[in-house]
């Protein structure tokens, strides 16, 4: 059995759990208040107002003006998140981080206490109390014979909700609701399901997989599985640990901008940014992605493939540049991002042609680490960056994790929950990854 503890409007809980004040009240979880941004998070109290995660914070207001504007503390969150995995270790070795509020566990190994439903549900209700009674939180819990089963169950009651289902159970409920609820459905795909007549999973799943594929390649005989309830991924413990896709930073600007120089220099810390994770985890990219949103939120991405893998802040904003100077029309920008992506790790394929590359450089990047490492991110920043009118970014994840490589421990899978949260919070507009369902907020 597969159990998926989904923590209940995470941030905003933690906050109203640390501030007794802010117990059963609205409280809305975003970056500064006083700032532009989006909301992160919205306590169950808000959403009735129609507050959801990713809103501008202007509408936010607008909607529940007499809400608790709360900044998020990504420190305070990693706390907790780490907290509840050792809760969760206590119970099974078979712990997956799926977000930053979810986690799988596989109760193979538990002989008895996972090797029947009930046995499950048993063991998912001393969870839930135990999460109550020691942290003041709420969980809703999902079980299934998989880790698809077990996610779409976790959200059909909530908050505090348990729910569990085996395959039949699972089409019994799923089959004749909107097929944009099947897990890894979004709205452009249920779009073009929907011109092929596919209006719920249970259409779906009896859609043959000659048809699908035809029409989605080999992703569509997945959704058909995915429709039956059927799931071969298997839990993956974090101690275990999976190399990263990609790694990128986005900023809300402070206001619109078509300043060329202060966009440019946010380019540039940003590509600053991204090039001290990947030297602090020991990857190198070969592709480079731009992102752009506009003063209309109109999004447009843009990316390049490199020759040879890089890690160095300067190989990367010039990419970036480049992308930026070829695709921006003048227009009022709101957000930049910079993404680094087909990541290889150093000390393999791209050893030779990048390092051997610029020795001197090399040498140089490795000093000016240890200084930012020791005396922090705003010690050393490019010089460019400094047309920026705020002030200087800061990277949660230098010394601690170059202290700790080699070894996924506590505080390594802290600066992975870390750089989750960074993704989710502050002043990001949106996830910049994730396969969280359409609609999830933490």
């Amino acid at each position: 059995m597969i159990l998926l503890v989904d923590m209940d409007a995470f941030f905003a809980s933690v906050e109203q759990a640390h501030h007794p004040h802010l117990r059963g009240r609205a409280v809305i979880v975003c970056g500064d208040p006083d700032r532009r941004g989006v909301v992160t998070a919205a306590s169950y109290e808000a959403r009735p107002f129609g507050v959801r995660a990713g809103m501008p914070l202007a509408e936010a207001k607008r909607l529940c003006p007499n809400a608790e504007y709360v900044e998020g503390s990504p420190r305070k969150y990693v706390e907790k998140s780490l907290e509840l995995l050792e809760c969760f270790l206590s119970y099974t070795p078979d712990v997956e981080p799926f977000s930053v509020d979810e986690a799988f566990l596989d109760l193979g190994r538990l002989g008895a206490r996972g090797a029947t439903m009930d046995a499950a549900i048993a063991l998912g209700r001393e969870i839930q109390e135990r999460i109550a009674r020691e942290h003041s939180l709420g969980a809703s819990i999902g079980i299934g014979p998989n880790k698809l089963i077990a996610k779409m169950a976790s959200g059909v009651r909530k908050p505090r909700g348990l729910t569990a289902f085996d395959e039949e159970g699972f089409r019994r409920h799923f089959w004749p609701r909107p097929v944009q609820e099947l897990w890894g459905v979004g709205p452009k795909m249920s779009v073009h399901l929907g011109a092929l007549g596919i209006r719920t999973v249970g259409d779906l799943g009896e859609t043959s997989a000659a048809a699908l594929e035809q029409a989605f390649g080999v992703v569509g005989p997945h959704l058909r599985d995915a429709a039956w309830g059927m799931d071969r991924s298997p839990v993956i413990p974090y101690h275990e640990g999976v190399d990263p896709k990609s790694m990128g930073h986005e900023v809300t600007l402070p206001e619109d901008s078509r300043d060329p120089a202060f966009l440019e220099g946010t380019l540039l810390r940003l590509a600053d940014q991204v090039a001290r994770r990947l030297r602090g985890d020991g990857f190198a990219a070969r592709t480079v992605t731009l992102k752009l949103r506009d003063f209309r939120f109109r999004t447009v991405t843009r990316q390049r493939a490199l020759d040879v893998a890089v890690d160095d802040h300067l190989s990367l904003f010039e990419v970036a540049r480049n992308l930026w100077r070829t695709n921006w029309r003048g227009e009022p920008l709101r957000l930049l991002g910079v993404s680094a992506s087909a990541l290889e790790k150093r000390g393999e394929a791209a050893q030779t042609e990048l390092f051997e590359r610029d020795e001197r450089a090399r040498t140089l990047q490795q000093a000016l680490d240890r200084v930012r490492d020791r005396l922090g991110e705003a010690s050393v920043v490019p010089a460019g960056s400094l047309t920026q009118r705020g002030e200087p970014g800061h990277v949660p994840f230098g010394a601690a994790q170059r202290q700790n490589r080699g070894t996924l421990s506590r505080r390594s899978a802290g600066a992975e929950l870390n750089r989750r949260i960074r993704r989710e919070a502050g002043r990001d507009e949106g996830p910049a990854g994730g396969s969280s369902p359409p609609g999830a907020q933490p």
